[in-house]
């Protein structure tokens, strides 16, 4: 492998390492307002014809909320410090 491929390489980990970062994070943003505006009992499934369509409230709920503590627990037992090195 050149050494142009390895830092390439380097550079595109980090680059993943951070929209994984900043998704994990804009997600955990995403419950506080899911329990603000009590979008449990209040947010529709996505509107007919549009780009939203055939997505259920509830399995929005379930990546927003499941989905996401999940990750959140994995990061907290450690590798949320491996991801941020490479921040």
């Amino acid at each position: 492998m050149s050494a142009a491929r390895e830092q390439n390489y380097i550079t595109e980990a980090r680059l993943s390492a951070k929209k994984l970062w900043e998704a994990v994070n804009e997600l955990v943003a995403l419950q506080r307002e899911w329990s603000a505006q009590d979008y449990g009992t209040t947010l529709d499934d996505g509107a007919a014809g549009g780009t939203n369509a055939g997505y259920l409230a509830a399995d929005i709920g379930a990546v927003v909320f499941a989905t996401t503590d999940a990750i959140v627990s994995l990061l907290d037992s450690g590798h949320a410090t491996n991801i941020a090195k490479l921040l």
